[in-house]
């Protein structure tokens, strides 16, 4: 039982993660547009699916703190609350207090009234200064006419089940009160589903509706005219029942009655006369209209699920058993290599025709693994317009995020580990970048700045930008700030200044605050891209903006790699790294007073004896192969004795005590059964950067 309980907390904390995050969306994009009714409705839906939920698992803390909320959008539909950043602020606030509650849970820690008292003291004193209840006194002096109206309303219940009617036998017997209710809703409302969620929730809080005409399904739809009807049960009276109805807004008229069972089963009668008789005449039932069945009526409601259903084909995996999978897949692309090693060996037909079939299966189910941990960036990006929009008010500044590509891919891990080093690289942009509504307009910009993130594949790569049309990064500023922290800058381009500023350490701003200036962040932030196995590069101009480009692979599971031997060793060096590889001599090496260099495409570019690095003893060759890699926008020759080739390998970890060392990234099993290091080149490269200066 503890385990089929662990399974709904986890469903829980997944479907709330998923409803948090819309609901964000959602009332960021209501801010922008306060009228569209649609993003309303739609607010409506999440939260009260939220709240259903909360429920359901016994969170009463959560469920009261979403009903507050409930009220809240109820008046924005009204038109009786408008929606202001202060009201919006508000909800944010009461998203980010959920979002806590849902930790805490996760934590199986006990929530408290406690945790919610000064947030629905805030809710509850926005509600007391609105007038969101329309009189009972006004609803009783309707004309004659709408009384009229309201006796035709309060029509027959087409026949319900036998177990309904034993539930409200057995009520009746144990002293509850059973009504019908009758309610038909302000024809303007244009949002009939969640009116009759608030109308629904606040029944079930004093009582349990029984039966209700349409359907439930129909009714949740809004795929109705004005009219609904319901059985209700439950031990207040009659006039608290009446009560608590009209403290709804666009409500046409309603009729509450004692539950009479002369009013199920019966035709509705005609308003037909006879002239003769002047009185009414009930039409036998084989000359009444034939009336919908509910699975008729369910037609559009089943219609709109369906097209749901249809954009969200999607399933939770358990990434444990995906990472079991994967690690099946990689058994096999070892056993392939080993079949080709074989096949080399032997050049047996036999041998090479299994290989190629094992070779076909194995880039098939490795094509499919991989797919399937593919994840969008979305996951990340869709957090932080509503990051932005935080900020903006806090720094005073007026900016909007633009998001492109967000439906591009990346693997799993790699996109867990992407949220932290953007979110230090969109508060830079705030508050470095983006300047205040008077300076841009001095300068003849627009007041409003512009963050732009766009995502998008590249062959193996994904490149992720991150631009802004702030003040940009002024080298001589930085220069200044360097010199005063004893950072040497001769010899340094503007670019290479401009770099500094994810050198440890380095800050320029004056003033201490909580969204930067610590200096800390930057630095972190390419030590985190480095070990994603990615590359970060920055352009800025003063007064235009900056941009900022991170290219990430794919995947971290199976990659393609350059294999080469280094004193009879054979290692592996990430593809994507290689620009090209070419055969030098030792005297095109070119000794300078800190460092080796080579000449390539017209610069020299540090060279970097990978045996010494590594302690392996030297080998006497006069040609070695140099491995061009590109790191940050710098070029580097890696030297090799030999090449073997490129080859697909598994990456495999390794001991935490090679990880220390910061040069190897991981390891991989060869085809002879061999064991080769996989070399993290970024760290090698920055290791030999530090050296030079």
């Amino acid at each position: 039982m503890a385990d089929d309980n662990s399974v709904y907390r986890d469903l829980f904390f997944e479907e709330s993660d998923d409803n948090l995050q819309e609901l964000n969306d959602s009332i960021l994009e209501l801010e922008q547009n306060p009228d569209n009714m649609e993003l309303v409705n739609n607010i409506f839906r999440v939260a009260h699916t939220l709240k259903g939920m909360s429920a359901t698992m016994g969170y009463d803390v959560m469920t009261k703190l979403t009903h507050k909320m409930e009220d809240i959008f109820d008046l924005f539909k009204s038109g009786k609350l408008k929606v202001t950043k202060d009201h919006v602020s508000l909800i944010f606030k009461c998203l980010d207090k959920l979002s806590e509650l849902v930790d805490d849970l996760r934590d199986e820690k006990t929530l408290s009234d406690d945790q919610i008292k000064v947030l629905w003291d805030e809710l509850d004193e926005v509600e007391k200064g609105v007038d969101a209840r329309q009189s009972i006194d006004e609803k009783k002096s309707s004309s004659k006419e709408t009384k009229k109206e309201v006796a035709e309303l309060n029509g027959y219940f087409e026949k319900i089940e036998d177990a309904d009617l034993d539930v409200i036998k057995k009520a009746q017997g144990e002293g509850y009160n059973v009504f019908t209710i009758a309610i038909r809703l302000d024809a303007k409302s244009l949002l009939k589903g969640p009116r009759v969620f608030l109308i629904m929730e606040k029944l079930d809080q004093e009582g349990d509706v029984i039966h209700s005409e349409p359907t439930t399904e129909i009714l949740e739809d809004g795929d109705f005219d004005t009219d609904f009807k319901v059985i209700y049960v439950t031990k207040d009276t009659f006039d608290e029942v009446t009560k608590n109805i009209n403290s709804n807004s666009e409500i046409d008229q309603v009729i509450v009655e004692e539950f009479d069972e002369e009013k199920i089963q019966k035709p509705k009668v005609s308003e037909e006369k006879d002239d003769d008789s002047k009185e009414i005449v009930a039409k036998p039932q084989d000359q009444l209209e034939t009336r919908p069945k509910d699975s008729e009526k369910k037609k559009p409601a089943v219609k709109k699920e369906n097209h749901h259903n249809n954009r969200n084909q999607s399933i939770r995996v358990d990434l444990n058993r995906l990472d079991s999978f994967l690690d099946l897949v990689s058994e096999l692309v070892v056993y392939r290599n080993q079949l080709a090693d074989a096949g080399k060996r032997n050049n047996a037909d036999e041998v090479r025709d299994s290989m190629e079939q094992v070779s076909r299966l194995t880039s098939e189910l490795q094509d499919l693994v991989l797919k399937i941990r593919m994840q969008q960036v979305s996951v990340v990006f869709n957090r932080y317009p509503r990051m932005i929009r935080d900020l903006a008010n806090e720094l005073q500044k007026e900016m909007e995020l633009v998001v492109i590509g967000e439906e591009t891919e990346l693997d799993k891990t790699v996109v867990s580990e992407l949220s932290e080093p953007m979110i230090h690289l969109l508060r830079n942009c705030a508050d470095h970048g983006i300047e205040k509504p008077e300076v841009r307009e001095k300068l003849g910009k627009p007041t409003k700045g512009t963050i732009t993130l766009s995502a998008y594949q590249e062959g193996n790569k994904v490149i992720i930008t991150l631009e802004d049309d702030g003040k940009g990064i002024d080298p001589d500023v930085i220069k200044e700030s360097a010199q005063r922290k004893g950072i040497n800058t001769d010899g340094m381009s503007d670019r290479d200044l401009q770099m500094l500023v994810f050198h440890p350490g380095f800050s320029t701003a004056k003033k201490i605050t909580n969204i930067s200036g610590r200096g800390v962040g930057l630095d972190a932030v390419q030590a985190k891209i480095s070990e994603l196995g990615g590359s970060l590069e920055m352009e800025s101009k003063v007064n235009v903006g900056t941009r900022i480009t991170i290219k990430l692979p794919l995947t971290l599971s199976i990659i393609q790699a350059l294999m080469i031997r280094i004193s009879d060793e054979d290692f592996a060096i990430p593809l994507d790294v290689v620009e090209r590889v070419v055969m030098i001599k030792d005297d095109e090496i070119i000794q300078t007073r800190q460092n080796e260099v080579y000449r390539f495409q017209g610069k020299l570019i540090p060279i970097v004896r990978t045996n010494e690095l590594l302690n392996l003893p030297k080998t006497e060759s006069k040609n070695k192969f140099a491995i061009i890699v590109t790191i940050g926008a710098q070029y580097y020759g890696i030297l090799a004795d030999s090449l073997i080739g490129q080859q697909e390998i598994v990456i495999k970890k390794i001991d935490q005590i090679l990880m220390d060392l910061n040069k190897y990234q991981g390891a991989t099993i060869l085809g002879n059964g061999a064991i080769a290091l996989i070399l993290d080149v970024n760290a090698i490269c920055n290791e030999k950067k530090v050296a030079v200066k």
